[in-house]
Formats: C-alpha cells, sequence, structure tokens
C-alpha cells in the first residue's frame, strides 16, 4: 500500500487519535511525586502504553530496572527480519508538577481541555503528544497495510523529569543490545523552529554542572566584632565569580574555547537566512537588551556557541553576619569538540586560583553530557526533510537548539546511529509552565511525518 493511503487514514482517524491522546494526558503521571498517588498515576501510565503496543500487535512490557525507579516501557516489532532496518523511537510518559503555582493555570491541567485548536494540560507537548504521534503513525500503517515498512523498537521512560536514571543504566547494561543494528533513532522532545516550520534538529549543546562552597570562619560571626579581620566567603566567592569573565563579558577560562569546532559556511549561512524577531525576543523575555558575542547572531549565539552561567548563589542571611561559607551553582553548555570532563576541570582550577592561599573550596552535585552533532550531509537527513515535507506539505529547514538532552548522546554512543530530533511542539507551548499546551495541527501533521520517515527510512 502506498505512502499516500496511509496518510488519507491518518487524515480520517485523527479525531479518533485526538480523544485517544486526550485520555493519556488526564493521567497525572508527575515523575517526582512520592506520594501513593503519584506512584499510582506513574503506573497507570506506564500500563496504558503497554495496552496500546498490544493492541496494535507489538511486543511490550514495563521494564522495573530497580525497585527505586518508574518503570520503561520497552515495546518492539514481533519478528525481526535482516531485510529491514530496525528503528529506535524514544520518548517519556513522565511529566512536570503543577505547583508553580496551580492558580496559575486557566483549566485543571489534567482535564485536557481543548481550546482554539490546543490541547492543554500537562504533558501535552512534553513530552505525551509527541511521543504518542509517533504510536499512532504505526496504528495508522498497520490498520491500513497490515505490516511495517521497519522493525521498531519504542524505548519510553518515566523519569526523564527527574534524572533518567531507569532507562540510562538499562542502555548502559546492554538492554538494546538484542534489537541490533539500529539504523537510527527518532526522538521529538525538541521543538520545531517556529509555527508552520517544521525542523530537523542537527545539534544540542552538552553541559556541565557543578556547584562550589568557599568556607570561612567555623560559624556564622558578627560582622561588627569580627568584620575587617577575616575573609568573608561572599566576597571571596564573588571575586573569584567575576574573574571567569573579562570586561566584554567573554568567559576568561583559560582553554576555554580552545575545541570549539567553527560552525560551516554552510550552516553560518542556513542560520543568518532564518527569520529572527529580536523585538520579539525582549518582549517575551521582558529585558531591555540582548546580548552576546557581537560577530555572531542571534541564532549562532542560542544554538552554536558556548556559555557560561551563574545558576544560583548564596551565603549567610540579611543579618549582619560573615557568613561560615557561600555557595554557587554553575552551568555550561557546550558545542561539538569540547570535552566536559575538561572544561569541568578548567573551571574549578580557575576558581581556585583566584581565591586567596589556604581558603577551602569544594566542588560538589557535578553531571555533564556531552554535545550531540549530526552532519547535514549525513544520508538520512534527506529522507528525513522528506517525510516533514509530507507530514506538513511544508518545507522544512535545518537548525539546531540551545538545550541539552543527555539521554541522545547515551543512545547514540551505544547504538552507534545518528538521533533524528524531529521535534513536533513549540518553544511557546509553556513546558513546565501554567497552561501547557499542544496544537492538535501539529499532532496531526506529526502523525503524518512519522508514516513517511518510516517508510522512507525502509527504502533507505
Amino acid at each position: 500500500m502506498s505512502t499516500q493511503s496511509i496518510l488519507h487514514r491518518v487524515d480520517a482517524e485523527i479525531s479518533t487519535y485526538i480523544e485517544q491522546l486526550a485520555g493519556f494526558v488526564r493521567i497525572p503521571s508527575i515523575s517526582a511525586g512520592a506520594d501513593q498517588d503519584a506512584a499510582g498515576a506513574i503506573a497507570q501510565a506506564a500500563d496504558f502504553l503497554v495496552e496500546e503496543f498490544i493492541r496494535l500487535g507489538l511486543s511490550a512490557e514495563k521494564v522495573q530496572v530497580t525497585a527505586a525507579t518508574n518503570p520503561l516501557i520497552v515495546a518492539h516489532s514481533t519478528a525481526f527480519s535482516a531485510a529491514r532496518p530496525t528503528v529506535l523511537i524514544y520518548g517519556h510518559y513522565d511529566v512536570q508538577g503543577v505547583d508553580n503555582p496551580r492558580s496559575a493555570w486557566d483549566v485543571d491541567p489534567f482535564a485536557a481541555v481543548i481550546e482554539d485548536g490546543m490541547l492543554i494540560g500537562r504533558g501535552a507537548s512534553d513530552n505525551k503528544g509527541p511521543t504518542f504521534a509517533h504510536l499512532k503513525a504505526v496504528d495508522a500503517i498497520l490498520s491500513a497495510a497490515g505490516e511495517l515498512p521497519v522493525d521498531l523498537v519504542f524505548l519510553i521512560e518515566g523519569e526523564e523529569e527527574c534524572g533518567s536514571k531507569a532507562i540510562g543504566q538499562y542502555i548502559a547494561s546492554g538492554g538494546l543490545d538484542s534489537f541490533k543494528p539500529i539504523i537510527c533513532t527518532v526522538i521529538s522532545d525538541t521543538s520545531m523552529y517556529g509555527p508552520d516550520q517544521p525542523s530537523l534538529t542537527l545539534g544540542l549543546r552538552g553541559i556541565v554542572f557543578t556547584e562550589a562552597t568557599v568556607y570561612g570562619p567555623r560559624q556564622d560571626v558578627h560582622s561588627g566584632l569580627f568584620g575587617g579581620i577575616i575573609h568573608n566567603p561572599n566576597h571571596l566567592l564573588v571575586q573569584a565569580l567575576s574573574a571567569l569573565f573579562d570586561e566584554d563579558g567573554r568567559i576568561a577560562v583559560p582553554a576555554f574555547y580552545d575545541d570549539v569546532r567553527p560552525l560551516s559556511e554552510r550552516e553560518q549561512t542556513l542560520y543568518r537566512s532564518l527569520p529572527v524577531d529580536e523585538d520579539g525576543y525582549r518582549k517575551t523575555l521582558g529585558v531591555t537588551e540582548l546580548i552576546g558575542e557581537p560577530q555572531y547572531s542571534l541564532l549562532e549565539r542560542r544554538w552554536t556557541r558556548p556559555t557560561l552561567d551563574v545558576n544560583f548563589l548564596s551565603g549567610g542571611s540579611p543579618r549582619t553576619v560573615i557568613p561560615a561559607q557561600a555557595q554557587a551553582a554553575l552551568s555550561c553548555r557546550l558545542v561539538p569538540d569540547q570535552d566536559p570532563g575538561r572544561i569541568e576541570a578548567a573551571i574549578h582550577d580557575h576558581l581556585s586560583a583566584h581565591l586567596p592561599a589556604g581558603t577551602r573550596l569544594e566542588f560538589s552535585g557535578a553531571h555533564h553530557a556531552p554535545p550531540y552533532y549530526l552532519d547535514p550531509d549525513h544520508p538520512l537527513v534527506q529522507p528525513t526533510l522528506n517525510a516533514l515535507r509530507s507530514g506538513f506539505d511544508i518545507d522544512p529547514i535545518l537548525s539546531r537548539e540551545g538545550g541539552s538532552i543527555p539521554i541522545v548522546t547515551d543512545i547514540e554512543k551505544n547504538t552507534g546511529a545518528p538521533v533524528l530530533l524531529v521535534g513536533l511542539g513549540q518553544i511557546t507551548d509553556n513546558w513546565h509552565g501554567p497552561n501547557e499546551c499542544f496544537s492538535l495541527k501539529d499532532f496531526h501533521r506529526g502523525i503524518r511525518t512519522s508514516v513517511a520517515l518510516l517508510h522512507e527510512i525502509g527504502s533507505v
């Protein structure tokens, strides 16, 4: 059966698919909830997916990696053939909480209300809607054609919003080995470039996070009695942090930029050609100016340049004391060829070098992940763009994103195959915020894209 016939099937069944998605969103599967109700909702969402996959004729199970982790859903084709490539599809069924505050929501966050073509609810866009689009693509293909053009593995986790411990252990312990070789992984936990602007995301920035604590007296002491004769940890930490940047705001950590891969002329031309509303950015963010390296465009700064930010500062209290300690949290976003371990060590050394001899400085809470990058000349790029064009009936673009998704590089390293980041939501969908929403038009077009993509890959 032709791909076009299956796309017509999607168009005919979209109302049913929307009703099913709404039922999925109504499950309050908050990932980090410690109470019994939250645990019950996690189990309910996991069971919902298993039942959906089994109904489609796939093998599916809940994998309990450890007793303390939320179940991982693993579903796959019942029989694998050397004549068909194997595609891995990743998503997550857990969602963020809603107490931010809940009164900021215009509707019940788990009522799955539909207004003005948008499905409003926690998890609608992050990530239940995009994940469900791939599941419904499989539904449409099997209903219309009876067989899939590729062998499939779905890996859907319940802890993306609280650390991804289970899936990390599952992958590291060889959980995917029996499904290899895998030709690619498809992930829709990124966003489109904009409304009616479908895109394939070529890269994500990596991350380094660390916390620094500077210690002073053994306890908080009176600033009138002891000020002027001992170091104040607040002063020391602020001075050391200020040394991370030069007078122009450029990162002053030695060798920080040494390994940054230059942007190709092709990508530079591409990103500078994309429409950018800088006034819109300022209005949305509530700022009067946008900053950054002046020789790079706004999108290049957001997507392709490394950063270093102080995310948190704490020390003492609003009383007249010299605190016993001062703390800061820092993070970097890294770009291709930057090594997270090397950058973390350089930051530690730089901070240490800007503190007086004998100062006690400790680091904690470190975690990092490398950047991800897909060469625009990779042979799966064009088939993906073809699929987006079929799904949206719009010419797609190539883009990057400034955020980090550590599981992307974990999967790429384990499978040795590219990750295709096909975002279906928008950056305006209010992920993690009140009134999260997902365009039902994009849900529809996302299903069509997934159908076309599986057929494109099956023909490679």
